[in-house]
């Protein structure tokens, strides 16, 4: 009697623990199901896009300018129709220490086109020195020097003798930068997310935030943008326009017929005529239910496997146990 009650509360104890680990198995299944089916997948297309011209672009912009002060700098707009604004007001200056912080939202056409953060030349004369210099046309030959003092500046109404000319030269400028944040386009709420889900990329909607250039005088510093159109629909279907964009980095010293041109910091941009669509698509509640059916069912349909089997292998020790007994 006592084997018996041996064997009988091994069995039982087997079919306790299978019947935990189905329980606990089913659980944690159908929890995953669930946390699939709230949070969606993404969806991504890629299509050809309408360009209207007509249309604008906000261009979100907050950068720093070191050792500036905010009255000697100047935002131009320009596109390739040639429309050029000078001084555009949109963007709020404020003087932080030396630095100059620039930030704000500018509207810009959805055409090609570049924003241009420049020194207002004849601000400050402290940051420019003149000179007499000779012409193309004399620069071969020899000819009379003209030497001006230190700190020179021309009076009103100054010619230069024949041959020469004055010149006007930028002295010690310097447009190193830090750029905060620079992103097209309507602001995501929700960036960092867009940023975890959406494909590995580097800041794809603010890949230049957080940038930082320091050089020497005189220096320009020039970004080309490529921008992409995307839209956004969310688990709620809010559609959101924004663009994703990628970019390259020159800096130069810019030579003019006058001498050298006094240093800018330029944002080039041109759009991609393909647009990519980003969905967040739920499926259906009919699919939930078949999914968790089908978890339960396979579950038991196992566990009916494992107790078959471990019920017809102690069947066949018992018997083993007894035939050894009885010879």
């Amino acid at each position: 009697v006592s084997t018996q009650s041996t064997g009988s509360s091994g069995i039982n104890a087997e079919y306790g623990v299978i019947s935990v680990l189905c329980v606990v198995t089913t659980i944690y299944l159908v929890f995953a199901e669930l946390v699939l089916y709230t949070n969606g997948s993404l969806k991504t297309s890629i299509f050809v896009s309408y360009l209207n011209h007509e249309d604008d672009i906000p261009i979100m912009l907050n950068i720093t300018i070191e050792d500036k002060i905010c009255a000697d700098i100047s935002l131009d707009y320009k596109n390739i129709h040639g429309h050029i604004e000078h001084g555009m007001s949109s963007l709020a200056k404020i003087q932080v220490d030396d630095n100059c912080n620039m930030a704000g939202v500018v509207q810009v056409k959805k055409i090609p086109g570049a924003l241009v953060i420049v020194h207002q030349q004849g601000k400050d004369f402290n940051e420019f020195e003149f000179a007499v210099e000779k012409t193309d046309a004399l620069k071969k030959g020899a000819g009379p020097c003209v030497k001006v003092a230190k700190d020179w500046v021309p009076p009103d109404g100054f010619k230069p003798p024949k041959g020469f000319k004055v010149v006007k030269k930028p002295k010690n400028i310097m447009m190193n930068h830090e750029l905060h944040t620079l992103e097209f386009g309507r602001h995501l709420l929700d960036i960092k997310r867009w940023n975890e889900v959406l494909p590995p990329s580097s800041k794809p909607f603010e890949a230049l935030s957080g940038t930082k250039r320091d050089f020497p005088i005189n220096v320009s510093h020039d970004y080309h943008l490529r921008l992409v159109p995307t839209t956004f629909v969310d688990q709620n279907k809010r559609s959101t326009q924004s663009y994703q964009y990628s970019y390259g980095y020159q800096n130069f010293i810019m030579q003019t017929p006058a001498g050298i041109a006094p240093p800018s910091i330029i944002f080039r941009y041109e759009i991609s005529p393909m647009e990519i669509k980003y969905q967040f698509h739920r499926k259906p509640v009919y699919h939930l239910l078949t999914m968790i059916c089908a978890i339960i069912g396979g579950i038991v349909t196992v566990a009916g496997v494992i107790d078959k089997v471990l019920f017809n292998t102690h069947q066949m020790l018992k018997e083993k146990i007894t035939l050894g007994k009885l010879s």
